[in-house]
């Protein structure tokens, strides 16, 4: 189900929080506007959100300022914001093609996370911590094609926005679809399904 931790303690890096800003940089004050609402900085009127980047962020609040944004704005927004992450957010250094660039998700989105005060994926040791669920992937046997299920609280458009950007920095005709017979956040499900074909 979108917009609901899978549980408590965990926070999310001030470099994510860009992807808002990112996603609204024609109007940085709708930015500003749901990160001040929701607790994320502090308003200044009239100027864009001052985000201390190497800041750590409650995920509730980070995920109830996507669902207003989502409510208020529209689900296109929040496809946009997902888009501005791979540009956002910290990624392992070994992605180079679309696999590794698609397969990297998980570990990205788990290094811009911390549980209880310690980043969820310790790139020294390859340990990963549970707790937010998982980016799939999984390359088709023709090579052209793969297909991820993603199990996290994050909205739907939001991970299809990541996918997309991240398909697309490596193969610019990718396209990426959802799985419309799979699962859906939308509707209460724990998971939704994306395909990504070129």
């Amino acid at each position: 189900m979108q917009f609901k931790v899978f549980e408590p303690g965990i926070q999310v890096s001030g470099a994510s929080l860009g992807a808002i800003v990112e996603g609204f940089r024609k109007y940085p004050t709708v930015a500003a506007k749901y990160l001040t609402r929701h607790g994320l900085v502090k308003s200044v009127a009239g100027k864009p959100a001052d985000i201390d980047r190497d800041g750590w962020y409650p995920l509730e609040d980070w995920l109830a300022a996507y669902e207003g944004i989502a409510n208020e704005i529209g689900l296109n927004s929040l496809f946009g914001i997902g888009k501005s992450i791979p540009e956002n957010a910290t990624f392992p250094p070994h992605v180079k093609d679309i696999h590794s660039g698609i397969s990297s998700i998980d570990v990205a989105y788990h290094m811009n996370h911390r549980k209880n005060g310690t980043v969820m994926f310790n790139p020294e040791t390859g340990q990963m911590l549970d707790g937010i669920g998982h980016y799939g992937y999984e390359a088709a046997s023709d090579d052209d094609r793969i297909v991820c299920v993603c199990h996290n609280p994050y909205p739907c458009d939001f991970d299809r926005g990541i996918i997309t950007a991240m398909a697309t920095r490596f193969q610019p005709l990718a396209r990426t679809v959802h799985d419309n017979d799979a699962p859906c956040r939308k509707s209460g499900a724990d998971s939704c399904t994306y395909v990504v074909m070129w």
